[in-house]
């Protein structure tokens, strides 16, 4: 095991925004969003309420492009990371 004293080798957990980001992202959308259902229902998407779809689909597309978004971008943070070494 090498002692690797540079300060940019750990520079992608210097700054834990991707995540916290994400995490913030995700907990809107699993809590906030079906909490305010009802009031969200006076606009339609697709002919439903879209308190309705976001409960049923909506919610998951959005985690579904949260977690996309955030494995490309980490994996853009992981390169640089692999090309700094």
């Amino acid at each position: 095991m090498s002692t690797n004293s540079d300060p940019s080798h750990n520079a992608p957990f210097r700054r834990p925004r991707l995540p916290v980001v994400a995490l913030l992202l995700w907990a809107l959308f699993v809590f906030a969003v079906p909490r305010f259902a009802q009031p969200l229902n006076v606009a339609d998407v697709f002919a439903f309420p879209l308190g309705f779809f976001m409960a049923a689909q909506g919610s998951l597309i959005a985690l579904l492009v949260i977690a996309i978004l955030s494995a490309r971008r980490q994996g853009r943070i992981d390169a640089a990371g692999a090309e700094d070494q």
